[in-house]
């Protein structure tokens, strides 16, 4: 563990490691939580300045709860083992690896001063290694940090050289990793080069080597949110930094090989999501997008790419899917479950989530 941080930080990793089993909730008196069952795990807002990690059922009802040092982001679990990984929203300066079954933290590992996480990490589909977006401060160099599970999430490489301001790692089905490059050199969250931005979304190798790299024609379109559909098409969400009246797609698709295709929507849809897309989903037949900042979720053909519903949600965040069933979380505690085209089913949660879901498999 690195150990240069902030005061205030380091006192509440301490804090945080002190109390670092995890405290369980009773949803609204019902059934006690050692009858549920772990099946999504989320960065939660607790309190004014106290956040967690909370694991959840499958209905999004909070089981137990992780504190964590700071705002949370992305949430990474372990194809194999009960482990998961909580990492600080960006400029994060921690991770939290945690049993999601036991509620033990196994470990927490600090950016240190030279580094900082973005909030997003993914697992290899063999559960050794753990790969986590990080940037060099000053810089905003693009970094994946490296981590062997199996070695106490000890930091064994950096993967560099493919740009600045990496957000989102997802693991393809092949062993590629792709990334969504934001292309925003930032000074904490400021960014400070929206001018000569150059976002892209790269595949690299498991050991750092570019294997493809493309771009959008609107460089003002900062690649940032991924996901991909179960096979070889990857979804990449924007976050517009150009003309606050502009309405562009904020969506796009891409197969290696061939060129991004933008999702369709008309302008004043587009303008619904407030220039920003959080999370995305996909079956073979839907995606299913959010925008916090826009308060809404919209459902896109994955074969017309056209956008096909669009529905508000108070501070729409994380969205997971199972078989054909979407599941959406929100800052506002609720639950949506959405089996396009059947319908929509609203549901309260004991959770303010924030930002994203993982689903346990």
């Amino acid at each position: 563990m690195q150990q240069m941080v902030t005061d205030n930080t380091r006192r509440s990793l301490l804090k945080a490691a002190l109390f670092g089993a995890c405290a369980p909730l009773l949803p609204f008196g019902c059934a006690s939580s050692a009858q549920k069952q772990a099946a999504l795990i989320g960065c939660a807002v607790t309190s004014r300045n106290q956040f967690s990690a909370v694991i959840a059922d499958k209905e999004g009802q909070a089981i137990s709860q992780l504190p964590l040092p700071a705002r949370g982001h992305g949430v990474a679990i372990h194809p194999q083992l009960s482990q998961a990984v909580a990492f600080g929203r960006r400029p994060g300066e921690f991770m939290m690896v945690f049993d999601y079954q036991t509620g033990e933290m196994i470990t927490l590992n600090l950016s240190g001063s030279e580094r900082h996480f973005y909030g997003h990490g993914v697992y290899s589909n063999d559960g050794t290694l753990l790969f986590a977006t990080e940037g060099e401060r000053g810089t905003s160099r693009g970094i994946i940090g490296v981590y062997d599970v199996k070695d106490g999430y000890k930091k064994t490489a950096e993967l560099t050289g493919f740009g600045i301001g990496p957000h989102e790692v997802i693991m393809m089905p092949n062993n590629t990793l792709a990334i969504g490059v934001g292309g925003v050199h930032t000074n904490g969250r400021e960014p400070l080069n929206i001018d000569t931005m150059t976002p892209s979304l790269t595949y690299l190798s498991m050991d750092g080597k570019v294997l493809e790299q493309v771009s959008l024609p609107d460089h003002h379109l900062s690649i940032r949110h991924l996901a991909h559909d179960g096979s070889e098409t990857v979804l990449c969400g924007q976050q517009y930094r150009g003309q606050p009246e502009d309405s562009p797609s904020l969506i796009s698709m891409h197969t290696r090989g061939g060129e991004m295709q933008p999702l369709i929507a008309e302008p004043e849809e587009w303008a619904r999501f407030n220039h920003y897309i959080a999370s995305i989903a996909a079956t073979d037949k839907w995606i299913l997008a959010t925008s916090p900042v826009g308060n809404c979720y919209g459902i896109w053909s994955k074969h017309t790419r056209r956008l096909v519903e669009l529905a508000p949600l108070p501070d729409a965040s994380g969205v997971v899917v199972d078989g054909d069933l979407f599941q959406v979380s929100s800052g506002a505690g609720l639950v949506v479950k959405n089996q396009y085209p059947i319908g929509a089913e609203t549901n309260i949660s004991n959770v303010q989530w924030d930002n994203h879901w993982a689903a346990i498999h």
